[in-house]
This record gives structure tokens, sequence and C-alpha cells, in this order.
């Protein structure tokens, strides 16, 4: 093989690239598993892990689950998407559907339409939020039993909460 031929596949600096689809009508139907990262410029449906970056090209169109470290959308996304670090959408990006991330930017001209969590507050499954007309309240729940620390001592509720405040 010479080097002319190792262009053509893909090979640099004995790196090689799996897979590149390029195309206006390139469309890709299925699940991955990236174990670095993915450039997306056509489009894709289905369901991506992803070990790196996910970048939506401006001519993407990706309606996919991705889990990923992070992301960056300058085409469009529809799905539901957790990154472990951000989550970029360019002036040029739209992004529709739910986002688990502890950071999303959105940059001008950008667009999100969807729901937001942040990992580190789910993460933490031992408090619970209520809703009490305007107000949230935090209630520490047991995590062997499933129940109302406050309750399983046999405080009532609206004392613990009056307390607190």
């Amino acid at each position: 093989m010479d080097s002319n031929d190792e262009k053509n596949l893909g090979v640099k600096n004995n790196q090689r690239t799996l897979l590149t689809i390029v195309g206006d009508s390139a469309s890709v139907d299925g699940k991955f598993k990236i174990s670095d990262s993915i450039e997306i410029d056509c489009k894709l449906k289905g369901k991506l892990v992803v070990d790196g970056k996910v970048t939506i090209q401006k001519s993407g169109f990706v309606n996919a689950d991705i889990k990923t470290v992070s992301a960056e959308v300058i085409g469009k996304y529809e799905g539901n998407m957790i990154a472990s670090d951000y989550i970029e959408i360019t002036d040029t990006g739209i992004a529709t559907g739910n986002v688990k991330t502890d950071s999303l930017i959105i940059n001008r001209g950008g667009v999100f339409s969807g729901n937001i969590i942040r990992i580190s507050e789910e993460q933490n499954n031992n408090k619970k939020k209520i809703n009490a007309g305007k107000d949230i309240f935090n209630i520490d729940i047991d995590e062997d039993s499933g129940i109302n620390k406050d309750i399983k001592e046999g405080i009532n509720i609206t004392e613990s909460i009056d307390k607190k405040e």
C-alpha cells in the first residue's frame, strides 16, 4: 500500500477514519457505538453512544438518542441527549428534545426547544422535590424504605417545613 492508497482510505498518522459518509442525499439508520469522536454531515437516525464529541455539521440532520461526552450542534438535532461534559448549540444550530448535561451553551441565533435536566442534580436522588403552590421544598427520602425521613421519625411534614424557614 503506498501513501496515495493510505490517503484514499483515510489513514492519517497511523489512524484510520472508521466511517465517512458524504453526499447530499446520504442517509444512515441504526445503532452506533463510537470509541472516539464523530462528525455527522448527513441524515442519521437511530441511537449513538460516543466516547468523545459528537459534531452535527451544518448539512447534518440527526434524529437519534445520543449518549456522549460533549456535543456541538451546527445543523439540526431531534431526540434525547445525555452529555457528561457540555452541549453547544451554535448560531446555526437547531435542537429539539430532552437533554441531560451540566452545561448547555446556546449561541445567539441558536434554537433550543425541549427540557433540560442537570446531571449533577439528577444524581442527588436522595432528595425529592414537592411543589406546594409557588414554593418548592426538598424532602429527604430514606434510601432503604423510600419513606420520607420526617414521616418515618413521626414528625409532621408541615412542622418540619416551617422549622426550615
